[in-house]
């Protein structure tokens, strides 16, 4: 249930976070990551948002420049699409803390 699809979200957010140069060498990878974590960042269980949150920061130090940059077959820097969904993962993150 809810409980071993929080350990697992765990599990991947350790793994990603521990290997950024992988993550920038492999673009599509990182790409899907970031995604799934967004996915995590509206996770109820206790303390998923908040790691998923702490590993998209880490991730996006890293990779800083992955996100700038018009990826091949993209049409646009992966940080526009980041940028378009602010005020939504920013209500989700409000949202939390009122709880």
């Amino acid at each position: 249930g809810k409980e071993n699809k929080a350990v697992v979200a765990t599990n991947i957010m350790y793994v990603v976070g521990r290997y950024p140069s992988f993550l920038n060498n492999n673009w599509i990878f990182l790409k899907t990551v970031i995604k799934k974590l967004y996915e995590f960042m509206r996770e109820t269980f206790p303390g998923i948002m908040e790691m998923a949150v702490k590993t998209i920061l880490k991730i996006s130090l890293c990779s800083k420049q992955q996100f700038l940059v018009t990826q091949p077959h993209e049409r646009s820097p992966f940080v526009d699409e980041m940028l378009s969904k602010v005020a939504e993962d920013s209500a989700v993150l409000a949202e939390d803390g009122q709880r």
